[in-house]
């Protein structure tokens, strides 16, 4: 009886006590996902700051992504978000991507592979973003949460940047095999980004032009013609004895433009052509450019030849269109009369504008009128403007008097 009575005890004592662990280990759960819930809020938030933080982070640590543009780094900043709360919120519930994420991130691969930025670039930018984010919410949650939360966190990291590296190179791949296959569009892309800027870095745009091959000269030549001129096409390959022209096109309603290594021939048809230009003075100059074509009057054309920097300055300026377009007229029209040696010539076209006629210019100068023609003479070699064509004869004169006002004379 006495050894009944003992069993019956020993058996209550064990539901107790398994009754008092389990117990312990329920509160402790509720416990950690009451914690983990105060830092996704607190997340929430401070979103603007820790996604600043973590997008600072980016693009401090890799080059790739230090000179972005304010829309790719707002793109940036908006997928950053996105993908912290999803983190924290796989953290807090213990799940993992959705297939929607998946294919989410599959889009954002694909999306990187057509605006050149490199792979190796991206998957690194998410491994450093995952490991700021994850330091950001252990100090969110400093004094609260456990070894057990911490533990989680990190195992929602691990595998999170496992699977969404696996759905970015996925993506990626799938792309450029399409990029590839669709070469005259890629060109074509990359000439409208070039010529609207937005090429994100020197690196990223080496690789997009190593990936096309192909090589973006240091200077290019700007040329607009009519939309029915023919592009010509990019070769695949070089060798030493045919070197691979450079020649990208970018087609519009009312033009097409085409960036070159150098001029092209004439025949081509060129309407405005601007020579000497980097990659990072391409958006200017096709603003320019672009503007003369559409608003240039006809007798902009009367002489032979496309418009050059000075005509499409003086449209700019007439159209109040750039800024900078006053400015950067006086050297773009008068070139080397603006050099000292020169003084005497900018002096004699100076008085001829100002009284119409060789004759009254000499007067003016206390010159022989044979001088000052000679001098008028100089000006049309140095320059490439006659004073008799009254487009070449307007670009000339406002450029001198752009010259005027900028000096304060």
């Amino acid at each position: 009886m006495r050894a009944i009575v003992a069993a019956r005890s020993r058996r209550d004592n064990d539901h107790r006590v398994q009754c008092a662990c389990s117990l312990s280990v329920s509160d402790n759960g509720a416990m950690g996902t009451r914690q983990r819930l105060a830092v996704q809020r607190a997340v929430a938030r401070d979103a603007d700051q820790v996604t600043a933080r973590v997008i600072g982070v980016v693009l401090r640590e890799i080059p790739a992504y230090a000179h972005v543009s304010p829309t790719q780094r707002d793109e940036i900043a908006a997928i950053a978000s996105w993908a912290l709360q999803r983190t924290v919120e796989m953290w807090v519930d213990e799940s993992s991507m959705t297939a929607s994420d998946l294919r989410r991130f599959r889009g954002i691969g694909a999306a990187r592979a057509t605006d050149g930025r490199p792979l190796p670039a991206i998957l690194r930018a998410y491994r450093i973003a995952a490991v700021e984010s994850a330091d950001l919410i252990v100090e969110l949650g400093a004094g609260t949460l456990d070894v057990t939360d911490v533990a989680a966190l990190n195992r929602t990291m691990l595998v999170g940047v496992d699977e969404l590296s696996e759905a970015l190179f996925a993506g990626y791949e799938e792309a450029s095999a399409h990029l590839r296959e669709d070469r005259d569009r890629v060109l074509a892309t990359l000439a409208a980004d070039l010529l609207a800027g937005r090429q994100t870095s020197r690196a990223a745009l080496a690789d997009r032009s190593t990936r096309l091959g192909i090589t973006i000269p240091s200077r290019l030549v700007l040329t607009l013609t009519a939309p029915s001129a023919t592009p010509t096409p990019v070769p695949r390959t070089e060798s030493p004895s045919h070197p691979r022209p450079f020649h990208l096109t970018h087609a519009s309603a009312s033009h097409t433009a085409h960036l070159t290594e150098g001029l092209l021939p004439p025949s081509t048809g060129g309407r405005v052509v601007l020579d000497d230009l980097t990659v990072a003075q391409l958006p200017r100059a096709y603003r320019l450019a672009t503007g003369a074509y559409d608003h240039a009057p006809a007798r902009a054309y009367a002489r032979s030849g496309p418009l050059g920097l000075a005509d499409v300055l003086l449209v700019a300026l007439l159209a109040g269109t750039d800024p900078e377009a006053g400015s950067d007229l006086p050297a773009a029209a008068l070139g080397p009369l603006l050099e000292p040696a020169q003084a005497h010539l900018l002096d004699g076209l100076a008085a001829y504008l100002d009284h119409g006629r060789a004759t009254e210019a000499a007067a003016a100068l206390s010159l022989h009128p044979q001088s000052v023609r000679h001098r008028l003479r100089r000006v049309r070699d140095l320059t490439g403007r006659d004073l008799d064509d009254s487009w070449d004869r307007l670009v000339v004169d406002v450029a001198r008097t752009a010259l005027g006002t900028r000096g304060g004379q």
